[in-house]
Parts: structure tokens; sequence; C-alpha cells
């Protein structure tokens, strides 16, 4: 019983590290993403620095600074790029709700109409009160959003700071982290560090390719079958092709929408088009550009992107396809370990 003890304390120590530090991530909720979010965009620029440094034989100071000058000058392209498609794109809707307000209540009175055969119209009539309640709802936070953007300005210029001082440490940071490990497990430490750098890298530069790709062969094919709002539409689609399997489905459900009016092709049409974008992307795109971050079984990456949207929103939807590949990758270095060596010499 004696011997039990310090087993026992050791769980309950282990227990109460794991809700503290629930607790403290909770409570700096703000400051982790901030971080998270510019680490990711490190990810994506750090090989840069590297070959400026092999390469062109750089001092480590003046390539951080040109890798940061990039990275201004691609925002500075997305944004420009963005903004008058956007602009574009959302005027020429605004101009098109009267004409989409009125097929919306054709098709309602035409379900109104249905529902009676069914003997539901109270529960319908509730249904069209609750939503216009929600409705309401929207519009005042709507009314919020200026507070939102003003905070979202603030954490972008807090975003391009950390972007630049973890662009400048990043090695240093990693070597720390590899010292706090004892010096005999110190080497697998560093193929973890590997691992994680392999899969965040990868899957980060792999993505973006994947849906600069798709957002314009989407908005190119819809703009020539004669889909409105094409341009935007292919926006959502590059934007949603980050999450695996899932984001498509997702970008295609305005534009089905969307052809459900007589300006707009068949939504037959768009429904086939958008299955062959996706087929182009996982037959082609996405093994050439994600690599073997994407040799799980698709079950696998679904339950990862559920349970990433369930523990972090959109961001841990994004986040849940490379650490599921670091956490398969870790645990083939484990099966590698000579524990596993002599169970299968035995």
């Amino acid at each position: 019983m004696e011997k039990q003890w310090p087993l026992v304390v050791r769980i309950i120590t282990l227990i109460i590290f794991l809700v503290g530090a629930i607790w403290l991530l909770r409570s700096l909720a703000w400051l982790v993403a901030l971080i998270l979010v510019s680490t990711l965009i490190v990810y994506i620029f750090y090989p840069l620095l590297t070959f400026l440094k092999s390469r062109f034989r750089l001092n480590h100071g003046l390539a951080t600074g040109l890798v940061f000058i990039v990275f201004l000058l691609f925002l500075v392209f997305v944004i420009s790029l963005l903004i008058p498609v956007i602009y574009y794109e959302f005027t020429e809707l605004v101009d098109d709700i009267p004409h989409h307000t009125a097929r919306i209540q054709a098709f309602i009175s035409w379900l109104s109409q249905q529902l009676i055969y069914f003997d539901i119209e109270e529960e319908a009539r509730e249904f069209l009160l609750g939503l216009s309640e929600n409705l309401h709802q929207a519009v005042e936070y709507l009314a919020e959003a200026s507070i939102y953007l003003i905070g979202g300005a603030v954490d972008f210029f807090l975003v391009l700071f950390l972007v630049f001082y973890l662009l400048y440490d990043f090695q240093s940071v990693r070597e720390q982290l590899v010292s706090l490990v004892p010096l005999k497990k110190r080497h697998m430490a560093e193929e973890i560090i590997v691992i994680v750098d392999t899969n965040i890298g990868t899957f980060l530069r792999g993505s973006l390719i994947r849906c600069f790709i798709v957002g314009i062969i989407t908005g190119t094919v819809l703009a020539i079958v004669g889909m409105p709002h094409a341009m935007l539409l292919g926006l959502i689609a590059g934007i949603f092709n980050f999450i695996l399997y899932i984001g498509p489905y997702i970008a295609a459900v305005p534009a089905v929408l969307l052809s459900l009016s007589p300006l707009a092709p068949s939504p037959l049409l768009i429904i086939l088009l958008y299955v062959a974008i996706q087929v182009l992307d996982g037959m082609f795109l996405a093994p050439v550009v994600l690599g073997r971050i994407i040799k799980m079984k698709p079950i696998t990456i679904i339950v990862a992107i559920l349970a990433g949207g369930s523990l972090a929103g959109l961001l841990g939807m994004i986040l849940a396809v490379p650490v599921a590949g670091i956490i398969k990758s870790i645990l083939d270095l484990v099966k590698q370990g000579p524990a596993y060596r002599e169970d299968s010499t035995s």
C-alpha cells in the first residue's frame, strides 16, 4: 500500500497540472491566439529566411528584414487583390437583393402552401417568428461590428510586431526548447521538432498554393458558365479549401443557393463543376503539395477536423490536419524505439 502512494501522488499532481494549464490557456486565450497566428505565419516564410542566409550568405538580421519586407508586400498584394473583388461583388449582390428577396418570398409562399397539406402550419409559423427574431439579433450583432473591427486592427499590428521578432528568434527559441530536454532524450526532441516543422510548414505552404489555384479555377469556370458573383464565390472556395474534405462542401452552399436564381446556370451544372474541381484537387493538387500529410485515412482527417472545430473553431479546423499528422509521425517514431524493436525480435 505504501508503494502505491507515490503513484497516486504523481497522478494527482499530473491532474492538477493539466487543470491549471487548461485554466491558464483559457485565461490567456487572446494572447495565445495572437502568438499562434504569428507562429504559423513564421512557418510559412521561415524557409525563405534560411534560403537567403545559405544562398547569398546574408547575416541573420539583414535576412530577417528582407523576409519581413516580403511578408508585408505579400499582405499588400492580398489586400489590394481582395478589397476590390469584395467591394465590387458585394455591391452587385446588394443591388440584386430585391430580386433574391422576391425569389425567397415566392419560395416561402410555395412552401407554406405545401405545409398546409401536412398540417404543420403552426410549427412553420413559430419557426418563421423565431427566424425573424434571429434576424433582429443579427442586425444588433452588425451594429457591434465596428468595435470588433477596431480590436481586429489592433490585433493586426500586434501580429506584425510578433512576426518580426519571431522570425528573428525562431531558431534560438527551438534550440532553447530542445535544451530543456534531458541529454539522453535530446535526439528524440530534435526529431520531434523536425516532425512539427515538416507537418505544419508543409501543410500551410501547400494549402496556400492549393487554395490559390482552386480559387482561381473556381472563379474562372463560374464566370465562363455565366454564374453571378463568380469572383466572390471563387474567393470563398479558395478560403474554405484550407479545410480538407469539409471545406469545399461549405464553399459550395452559397453557389448552389445563388444558382436557384433564373439569372444563374442550372444548380446541377454548378454542383457538377464543384465536384469536378474537388476531384482535380484531391487527385492532383493535394498529393503533390501536401505530400505525406494527407497519407492518413479520410475518416481520421474528418474526425480530426471536427474535433479541432469543436475545440478552437475555424483555426482549430485548419490546424487539425497538421496536428493529426504530427501525432501520427510521433507514434511512428516511438514505434522505432528500442522497446518496440525488442518486442519484435522476441
